[in-house]
C-alpha cells in the first residue's frame, strides 16, 4: 500500500498507541489485536512490579532495559514522568520484579517491531493480506 504520506511518519503513531499505525493504514483488525497484545503485556509488567528503567541510570544493563522499554513511546513516557514503578529498593526486592521487567521490555520491543512493520507496509514491501 503506497500512500502520499512519508513512510517514516506513518510508523510514528505506534509510539502514541500500540497498533495505531496499522489502524491509520486501514488494517483495523490487526491494529486492535496489536493494541490488545502489546498493551496487555505492558500492563501485566506494571502490575507485576516490573521496573520502569531510564536511560539516565548508572548501570549499563538498566540503560539497555530502558532503551527496550522506550519503544512503548507515550505509555513509557507517562510512567517515567509520573514515577510509576520507578526503580527503588522496594521494587527490586519484589518477587515478581524480574518477570514484570521482562514483560515491560518485551512490550517495548514488540512495539518497535510494529513500527517497522508499518513502515514496510507503507513502502509496499509487505503485500496486502
Amino acid at each position: 500500500m503506497r500512500t502520499g504520506v512519508r513512510p517514516y511518519l506513518l510508523s510514528l503513531p505506534t509510539l502514541v498507541l500500540p497498533g495505531l499505525s496499522h489502524f491509520v493504514l486501514g488494517r483495523r483488525k490487526k491494529a486492535a489485536g496489536f493494541f490488545l497484545i502489546v498493551g496487555s503485556t505492558f500492563l501485566a509488567g506494571l502490575l507485576m512490579d516490573g521496573g520502569v528503567f531510564t536511560l539516565r541510570s548508572s548501570n549499563w544493563l538498566y540503560k539497555l532495559a530502558g532503551a527496550g522499554e522506550l519503544g512503548m513511546g507515550l505509555p513509557y513516557l507517562l510512567c517515567v514522568l509520573s514515577g510509576v514503578n520507578r526503580i527503588v529498593p522496594e521494587t527490586v526486592t519484589s518477587v515478581m520484579f524480574g518477570y514484570g521487567s521482562t514483560f515491560l521490555i518485551t512490550a517495548g520491543l514488540m512495539n518497535m517491531l510494529l513500527m517497522m512493520d508499518a513502515f514496510d507496509i507503507s513502502i509496499g514491501r509487505k503485500a496486502e493480506e
